[in-house]
């Protein structure tokens, strides 16, 4: 899973155990040091990854990895080609899937080599509130003939699918950082994480 995690949440979390549930045996949490698609991180990556750390407690089949923090990444409109590109490099009998958000795959044509992303992984793209229509989006309509419809297990390689369900229900970073200023706890966070934004003074006006 590609994500800001800004703050991570129980909403990824849900999505995090709904993969476990398609039957994936292990699922990583890859960070990115700057989401290319948002001018600049409203945290820095340390802390976020501290919260991530945080949220994921003791899950021995849920990691958290900084792998792109230290890849070597040609053009930011290539980031997740060579990251998953580098990742084949180091694991080339495992078959990866990359999850991301039904708001990703709503401009996901607009990423560097994008149809060659379909060689190296499966895509699973997971609804969010708000966007709609996704299965006539640019890249589903481009790859239709690589759609995996059936809906059930871990998504075969070089195939792509919409999950059916939202497991991360409303949950929003956005609306999370958003509502903390306010002095409003969220029910997405847990104590740790909460403990560790007023310890380090973060999400603050």
């Amino acid at each position: 899973m590609g994500m800001s995690a800004d703050p991570a949440h129980k909403g990824h979390l849900k999505v995090a155990e709904a993969l476990q549930d398609l039957g994936y045996s292990r699922v990583i949490w890859m960070i990115t040091p700057q989401n290319p698609f948002k001018k600049t991180a409203k945290t820095h990556f340390e802390h976020r990854m501290a919260l991530a750390r945080l949220l994921i407690g003791r899950r021995p089949w849920l990691e958290l990895s900084d792998a792109e923090a230290w890849m070597q990444v040609y053009g930011e409109e290539l980031r997740t080609h060579s990251m998953l590109t580098h990742l084949r490099q180091i694991y080339p009998t495992t078959a990866f899937t990359f999850v991301m958000g039904s708001d990703n795959w709503q401009h996901f044509h607009t990423w560097g080599k994008y149809g060659e992303i379909m060689k190296l992984c499966s895509i699973l793209v997971i609804p969010r509130p708000g966007a709609t229509k996704l299965a006539s989006t640019p890249a589903a309509k481009g790859l239709a003939a690589l759609e995996d419809k059936k809906g059930v297990g871990p998504v075969p390689v070089g195939t792509w699918r919409l999950h059916r369900d939202m497991p991360g229900g409303a949950a929003s970073s956005t609306q999370i950082r958003r509502a903390l200023p306010e002095g409003h706890g969220s029910k997405w966070l847990t104590a740790a994480q909460m403990d560790y934004i007023a310890g380090h003074n973060l999400y603050k006006k």
